[in-house]
């Protein structure tokens, strides 16, 4: 469809397998995240050509900032954003176990909502511009109903709780407020997916198995073909369960 899509988080996971599937499609693909090795591992298995890796951080007001500069440079527009960035733990962290408030560093509380949370922030802000101007565009906020921490609380999961608490509350409001300039904006919360972030927990024992990241991948793909004014004004919020199909 040659549309500019932009990634956050694409070095694994769900970005990674979001990135796979938008290029089938035939778009142009921006692989945002960290690791440069990681995202040009991603980008020499995509079909098709045009492909940006930028390793960019999505706390970093800044890079967020060039994310958007670059890739309007790149692909003169700004079709869709994925914000798919997030983390169950601070990058730093050996612990195992979940953390009980009452022992939670501030520091871990506080990387979680910077990634989980700010970093949507900062990236969706960031699109705005160039979509307002050009009288459209899409943007698809990576929520959780895992376990399911974006719709209820979870014991010994906080941060991450109320960060993906907070991305909905977040999509709601920017969706309302950009609606009638032609920017769509929702969130999806996937269930169990089985990524790297999940690997050797219970997660998936508990919770009735997982869903492979490419039909995640695949169901985003297929929201982002929808008519431009089939989710216009509102915003959807669509819960996968790890079967793959939206109750």
């Amino acid at each position: 469809m040659n549309r500019a899509i932009l990634i956050t988080g694409a070095g694994s996971g769900i970005g990674r397998a979001l990135a796979v599937a938008f290029a089938g499609a035939g778009d142009r693909v921006a692989l945002i995240g960290r690791r440069l090795e990681n995202l040009e591992e991603v980008a020499a298995g995509l079909p098709g050509d045009g492909h940006l890796c930028l390793a960019l951080d999505v706390t970093s007001e800044n890079d967020m900032r060039e994310m958007a500069a670059r890739c309007q440079a790149a692909f003169g527009r700004i079709d869709i954003l994925v914000a798919s960035a997030g983390i169950g733990r601070s990058p730093g962290s050996e612990r195992r176990l979940p953390w009980p408030v009452h022992e939670l560093p501030r520091s871990e509380w506080q990387a979680i909502l910077d990634v989980n949370l700010t970093g949507v922030f900062l990236s969706n802000r960031a699109v705005l511009g160039t979509m307002a101007a050009q009288g459209e565009g899409l943007i698809i906020n990576v929520g959780s109903s895992l376990t399911p921490a974006g719709q209820r609380g979870r014991a010994f999961a906080p941060a991450y709780s109320a960060s993906k608490y907070a991305v909905t509350g977040f999509t709601e409001s920017l969706a309302l407020e950009v609606g009638r300039s032609g920017i769509r904006v929702m969130v999806v919360q996937p269930g169990v997916i089985a990524t790297p972030m999940v690997e050797n927990t219970a997660l998936s024992r508990d919770f009735g198995g997982s869903m492979r990241p490419e039909s995640f991948a695949e169901s985003v793909v297929g929201l982002a073909d929808l008519p431009a004014d089939h989710l216009l004004p509102d915003p959807y919020i669509l819960p996968f369960k790890p079967t793959g199909t939206t109750p």
